[in-house]
């Protein structure tokens, strides 16, 4: 953008909820945007965070996608009591600016675009990782980051058959998902596990290698909440969204015992996928964010939606 515009947009959460691309384009959207991770075409630092609680944070979450020239900051908070004080757990506010000038362009809510982008992101893995003909998929954490996850099973599979645990609440019936009690339950015969509890680790709610099948797709979107060094050691083929991004959170005692990534989840995406027990751990990344947050504010400016703030 040459001139950026005189006024600031605010995209508040409904609005941003009403001009996300669809599932299945978040899905393309986030597996070319860590293609392009793969050829070094993102500025992706790992994320900076503070810590004013006790199994808190809030991250800043810079990234430059070079392809579209595209520059957004989410400034995003993880408070694991606030469900119980009737707040979400999740959030932040995303600022998207013009790479001429450096001028913000728009700030967002980051709520909807968190749990998205992190439930596509475990789309692309589950699309291209998964064993083919899977069906039994297993989530693990039912807040609204596993809930996010329905519809995407469901775009990439719609007979899929679901099993919940964890936070499960349905807001209604829906079809092929079932809240079973207890976390082996869920995850028996399932051909995805997907875990998404609060981050912090709990040895109460380790998974056993006993209890997946042979074949089996593992994608933690928890850090190393579920999944410890001893599941994570024996899986054939391990793939993270940002090896450097792994590398700083292990450095700071996440991950123990976690064997070294074989690919970054960009590099995976151009071969086929190998072995039994695949395991694909999304971190979350600043750059996805950015492309959905960039998909969402050119939807904004095409239909004249949000608030106008003077500079």
């Amino acid at each position: 953008m040459s001139t950026p515009p005189e006024n600031i947009t605010y995209l508040d959460r409904a609005s941003v909820r009403t001009l996300l691309p669809s599932v299945d384009e978040q899905i393309d959207l986030l597996a070319a945007t860590y293609r392009a991770m793969a050829r070094g075409r993102v500025e992706n630092p790992p994320k900076i965070g503070v810590h004013a609680r006790p199994s808190t944070f809030v991250h800043a979450m810079p990234a430059h996608l070079r392809d579209d020239d595209v520059t957004a900051l989410k400034w995003v908070g993880a408070y694991p009591s606030n469900p119980a004080r009737g707040l979400p757990y999740i959030s932040g506010l995303i600022v998207l600016n013009d790479s001429g000038s450096g001028l913000p362009l728009a700030v967002m809510d980051a709520a909807e675009i968190t749990a998205a982008r992190t439930a596509a992101a475990s789309g692309v893995s589950i699309r291209h990782l998964a064993h083919d003909g899977w069906q039994r998929v297993a989530l693990l954490g039912f807040g609204e980051q596993g809930r996010a996850h329905v519809p995407v099973v469901r775009a990439l599979n719609p007979d899929a058959e679901i099993r919940v645990y964890g936070g499960a609440r349905l807001t209604g019936p829906q079809p092929g998902v079932e809240v079973v009690p207890d976390a082996r339950t869920a995850v028996e015969r399932a051909d995805v596990v997907v875990t998404a509890g609060p981050m912090a680790p709990d040895p109460q709610r380790r998974l056993e290698r006993e209890w997946l099948p042979e074949r089996c797709l593992v994608v933690p979107v928890d850090f190393d909440a579920y999944v410890g060094a001893d599941l994570a050691g024996r899986a054939d083929h391990v793939v993270v969204d940002d090896a450097d991004q792994f590398a700083h959170y292990r450095s700071l005692g996440y991950f123990e015992g976690w064997p070294e990534p074989h690919r970054s989840l960009g590099e995976a995406l151009g071969e086929p996928p190998r072995g039994d027990l695949r395991l694909s751990c999304s971190l979350g990344v600043g750059a996805v964010d950015a492309a959905v947050a960039d998909a969402v504010w050119q939807r904004a400016r095409a239909e004249g939606v949000g608030l106008p703030l003077p500079r």
